[in-house]
């Protein structure tokens, strides 16, 4: 975060906590399905994107035009 000067949270969760909370965990390999949740200010999602391989990530685009629908 420091190197991209981000200045909004992001979520690590190397417990497993919120894999579980969001229902993103993948029942075979036991790791989190990758998964964007763009969050507002309020802490409701709204956007979310749940792929099924590791490959099934949406386009960098794709995430920032959400981004700029919740300013």
């Amino acid at each position: 975060m420091r190197q991209l000067g981000l200045t909004y949270p992001v979520l690590s969760d190397e417990s497993r906590q919120y894999i579980r909370a969001y229902d993103v965990l993948h029942p075979q390999e036991g790791i989190a399905r990758p998964s964007v949740f763009v969050v507002d200010r309020t802490g409701k999602i709204r956007w979310q994107h749940i792929g099924t391989a590791a490959s099934d990530r949406p386009p960098t685009a794709t995430i920032l035009e959400q981004l700029k629908t919740i300013r």
